[in-house]
């Protein structure tokens, strides 16, 4: 029914239940609230902002919010900052205890896990900091809401406003459990943040669930979804912390683990090249239709499908959480960057536990393998066999270690053989991607040592990138430092015994100079990598300079070192 929004709020207090996601409303949907309200002021028409599917609890007043709870969130955050700004006290108590805190200190909306206690101290005036993902989206949003509200140069006079948003108009509906609320939820469509496909497919197998199996599974299914939409946040927000860029970037979501998940699972309507919206649209809903007058194969396949939906995300959990503390799991991440397409496989290994066992026909364990695939393949050839490693993470589920550790050796040696790679890394290979990852592990092995996890975020935090030693436009005449030609000259500047790693800063200071310089000037000398101070030390130490035959013999070491580092056998 529709009520305006101080109807909607009266008498009630609202939950968020743990199988729902956490905030994630950002600026411009704060923005998109605020200019509705805005519009309705000035037009002084009725606006309505949305749909609301609550379900009862076994308090008469409180309400699980099954549908809603990014506006709600959102909204009561912009009642707070609007009725703080009243200069009349009696109204700002009356407002607070309808729509903020009752008279006995219950608050109206409670948040999930943490997210309550944080919200509820923005409200008391506290600045907390923001330890969550979810928390930083939190004060970023009550921020803009700050900022607008300030905008709006109301001069402590709000209460033309309240009035407006009091009376907003919403949809409201509400269900005796959660399992027929999300039925309602099917068919309704609000403004606001877009569902993602992960939010549909959970609707989508509680409409099946409820439809079809009188609602036996879905308590399973909200809790298993619940705890996903929890190891995913927890996911991006060690992803932000450790400078994991796949993960970091907007367009990475739940629906992207969701996609990994199909390729390494499904087996029916089957395609390597799915997009997260065939997952949901193609393979779920043309599955679930096709088994919904089956009892026993629906049943069988909802348990399976979101039992192993869930697994797969913690064990992506499991994973991202080794990031931060071990050093070859910060290096692979945060360093190396492992390609999107051998996600689904390493992810896949890890719900098998497999990924921190050794092979059997090498010392090598798979997380190791993992490694040399991807700098082999993915980094130093460049290329994206999608189809064969999609395969092998779909088949991984049911293969034992043996199978899966031969496919995987083949797979690199058909891409990237031993004599490929050698050929590969004595041509010009700047600007390949791995690179820096190949320079920061040759570092180690000239200290024969590696480098703690303390050391990577120092480097990581100075931005190491690729030094030109000899720089990429001769700043001298020919003949010269043992080049023939300008030719010969060009023909060696991107080769990999020319090129060292060098943190940003002092790459700034060497732009254009020649070897000589930066030595006498100590540029190589004063870096943290062992790289260009062995070069600055051997160099002194010879009494001569840096010339062509040192690019070859240079070149050389580190190829060796590439063929014993990365092997495949």
């Amino acid at each position: 029914m529709s009520y305006t929004l101080e109807h909607f709020f009266t008498g009630k207090f609202f939950k968020i239940p743990n199988y729902q996601r956490d905030y994630s409303w950002e600026v411009e949907n704060i923005d998109d609230l605020i200019d509705d309200i805005i519009e309705s002021i000035e037009t002084s028409t009725n606006h309505y902002i949305g749909t609301f599917i609550l379900a009862k609890t076994n308090d008469s007043k409180v309400y699980n919010v099954v549908d809603g709870q990014q506006r709600l969130t959102s909204l009561t955050m912009l009642l707070s900052v609007a009725i703080r700004e009243l200069a009349n006290e009696t109204q700002k108590i009356i407002f607070r205890e309808k729509f903020i805190i009752d008279s006995n200190g219950t608050w109206r909306l409670q948040l999930l896990n943490d997210n309550s206690i944080y919200l509820q101290n923005i409200f008391e005036g506290k600045k907390p900091n923001p330890e969550t993902k979810s928390q930083s989206l939190l004060k970023q949003a009550y921020e803009q809401i700050e900022q607008r509200i300030k905008a709006l140069k109301l001069n402590k006079n709000c209460s033309h406003f309240l009035e407006s948003i009091k009376q907003l108009e919403v949809m409201e509906f509400i269900e005796s459990d959660d399992g027929k609320a999300i039925r309602i939820f099917q068919t309704v469509n609000d403004r606001g943040k877009a569902l993602s496909n992960v939010d549909k497919a959970k609707s989508l197998l509680i409409y099946y669930s409820n439809r079809f199996l009188n609602g036996k599974l879905d308590d399973f299914i909200n809790a298993k979804f619940g705890e996903i939409f929890h190891y995913f946040n927890e996911i991006k927000t060690i992803s932000d912390e450790n400078n994991i860029d796949i993960i970091r970037q907007r367009r990475f979501s739940e629906d992207s683990v969701m996609r990994y998940h199909f390729l390494s699972y499904a087996e029916d309507k089957y395609d390597y090249k799915a997009t997260e919206d065939y997952v949901l649209n193609v393979y779920l809903k043309t599955t679930l239709k096709g088994i919904k007058s089956d009892q026993e194969k629906l049943e069988y396949f909802i348990n399976d499908y979101v039992g192993d939906l869930n697994i797969f995300f913690k064990s992506f959990l499991n994973i991202i959480k080794k990031v931060p503390t071990n050093d070859n799991y910060y290096k692979l991440f945060s360093i190396l960057g492992i390609s999107a397409f051998i996600y689904p496989l390493t992810i896949r290994l890890e719900t098998r536990n497999f990924l921190e066992e050794k092979g059997l026909n090498s010392p090598l364990k798979f997380i190791d393998l993992i490694e040399i695939t991807d700098l082999r393949v993915y980094k130093i050839r460049g290329t994206d066999p999608a189809r064969d490693i999609s395969y092998l993470a779909r088949d991984s589920k049911k293969l034992d270690k043996k199978e899966i550790e031969e496919r995987l050796v083949e797979f690199t040696k058909l891409f990237m053989s031993d004599a490929e790679l050698s050929r590969r890394l004595d041509i010009e290979i700047y600007p390949n991607v791995g690179l820096t990852y190949i320079l920061i592990e040759y570092d180690q092995s000239l200290i024969n040592k590696k480098y703690t996890i303390y050391e990577l975020k120092e480097f990581n935090r100075m931005t190491p990138t690729i030094e030109h030693i000899f720089p990429r436009e001769a700043r001298f005449d020919f003949p010269n430092y043992e080049f023939d030609s300008h030719d010969k000259y060009v023909g060696k500047i991107n080769k990999i015994g020319n090129l060292t790693i060098l943190e940003k800063s002092l790459n700034s200071l060497c732009s254009e100079k020649n070897p000589d310089q930066k030595i006498n000037e100590n540029l190589y000398a004063r870096s943290a990598f062992e790289g260009p101070k062995q070069i600055s030390a051997d160099i002194k130490n010879r009494g001569t300079s840096f010339v062509e035959s040192d690019i070859n013999k240079r070149g050389k070491k580190i190829t060796d070192f590439c063929m014993k580092r990365w092997p495949i056998k």
